[in-house]
């Protein structure tokens, strides 16, 4: 449920593309309200303007994340190293797609912190990387939706065995 979590804040970080937020030292410049109005406004039209550019129809697309490879040479998707996440409802879908034979024997999707073909949406990857640096693999207890999750997935294993237990015969 844990890296669930982390995708899903990843994927809504992308589609809702508010990558410029205003920070606490911002607001403690302002001197009134009406600053305060101007800066939060100011950081709505940078969001807004970012997500009609077409860098964000490159990486966000179809309700889908594709990130090509900062490491690619080509920028057309069809034809570079690419990573697509799509949200699937339930789950996460990642599709690792290598066209590049350069380096046969390394395959990777670099994601760069500077110079990064997306950025500033690179940012969005930055933090779900180090959140997922912060998981810790050995000390898990089960989430709550998790549990709920797996009763209900088994409610739907049950029912469809009882429809086809009842069509066996005797051998």
């Amino acid at each position: 449920m844990i890296i669930y979590n982390l995708f899903d804040a990843l994927y809504k970080s992308f589609k809702n593309g508010d990558v410029f937020q205003v920070s606490d030292y911002e607001l403690s410049q302002c001197s009134d309200i009406n600053e305060k109005i101007r800066l939060y406004t100011q950081i709505s039209e940078a969001n807004k303007n970012l997500k009609n550019s077409e860098l964000y129809k490159k990486v966000f697309n179809n309700g889908k994340i594709i990130w090509i490879s900062d490491d690619s040479i080509s920028f057309d998707y069809k034809n570079a190293d690419s990573m697509t996440i799509s949200n699937e409802g339930e789950y996460y879908k990642l599709k690792f797609t290598y066209y590049e034979d350069l380096y046969p024997h390394l395959r990777s999707i670099r994601i760069r912190n500077a110079h990064s073909r997306y950025k500033p949406f690179n940012a969005f990857m930055m933090d779900f990387f180090n959140n997922l640096q912060k998981y810790e693999p050995d000390y898990h207890q089960i989430h709550i939706e998790e549990y709920l999750y797996k009763q209900e997935k088994q409610k739907k294993i049950n029912k469809i065995s009882c429809r086809t237990s009842s069509f066996r015969t005797p051998l």
